[in-house]
């Protein structure tokens, strides 16, 4: 049957697939356009199913920063083309700005965002089932943070690859729009962004199972030396561990004389400034 072209106008408005591609969904439907939408809402299911397995390894993250706030967030696909895509840019540009503005929450993953409800009034799931449709491949949000600082101010680095981005958050008065402290924080950035590994801010927000096992290996790694020695190489294995994953512990990444801690209150005390270093978080897309 013909097919009027404004349906069709109308179906890809809806759900930004392509012409071809939704005439035939109008022709499959007898020219029912709701019908139509919801037979292609079923079919992108189906297609996010169909890849469901395949690893998400590429991606590239997205931020925004507005006065003393910044928010990141990480794409996730499957191919760097699709990563590269148009559509996968425009998408990823405004879901970073709508994250900042209405998150649920400070931190979380893709998992906690699915039922996450956009402007036009789909969710993230729906959208992600439609770009499985139109491109044969799944896309997911990786992770994200938005820190709004209540006193202070939140920095926000991207690593040139565009696949690396830190949000450092900075705790003190007067602290917005001085160039000390966001060239404090792009340092801080790049260091948090060469290390995979850093898991939290200092000691207190080291999970205990996690210390227990380092522990548990570096006691093994001891047996065989002496019995009078064994404790203190392996408290100085463990002191070393945490330099890899404790962020103001770590060697400075410009200069490893001093620790990141003892930089910051340096930069603080230079500018004249109560600072310190509140959160951070590291979002990666397949890096």
């Amino acid at each position: 049957m013909g097919i009027d072209a404004k349906l069709v106008f109308e179906l890809r408005k809806r759900t930004g697939l392509p012409m071809m591609k939704c005439k035939q969904a109008l022709q499959e439907a007898d020219g029912d356009l709701e019908l139509a939408a919801d037979n292609l809402r079923k079919a992108g299911v189906k297609a996010s199913e169909k890849v469901s397995e395949r690893e998400l390894k590429e991606g590239l993250v997205f931020v925004y920063t507005e006065g003393n706030a910044a928010c990141a967030m990480s794409l996730l696909c499957q191919t760097d083309f699709v990563a590269k895509s148009e559509e996968v840019l425009e998408f990823g540009q405004t879901l970073v700005k709508d994250l900042f503005a209405n998150a649920p929450m400070d931190q979380g993953t893709g998992d906690d965002l699915e039922s996450y409800a956009l402007a036009d009034g789909t969710t993230l799931k729906d959208q992600w089932d439609q770009f499985a449709l139109k491109m044969g491949e799944n896309i997911k949000v990786g992770s994200f943070a938005r820190f709004v600082p209540e006193n202070g101010v939140a920095t926000v680095y991207t690593h040139h690859n565009g696949r690396i981005a830190a949000v450092v958050e900075f705790e003190g008065d007067s602290l917005g729009g001085n160039d000390g402290i966001t060239g404090l924080g792009n340092d801080l950035g790049m260091q948090i962004s060469f290390h995979k590994d850093v898991r939290s801010l200092d000691e207190s927000g080291i999970d205990e199972a996690w210390l227990a096992k380092e522990r548990e290996i570096f006691a093994a790694q001891v047996e065989n030396m002496p019995e009078d020695k064994r404790e203190m190489i392996a408290a100085g294995k463990l002191k070393k561990r945490l330099q890899d994953v404790v962020l103001l512990r770590m060697p400075f990444i410009k200069n490893d004389k001093v620790t990141v801690e003892q930089h910051v209150a340096a930069v603080a005390k230079d500018l004249g400034l109560s600072a310190k270093v509140k959160r951070f978080a590291r979002i990666g897309a397949g890096a």
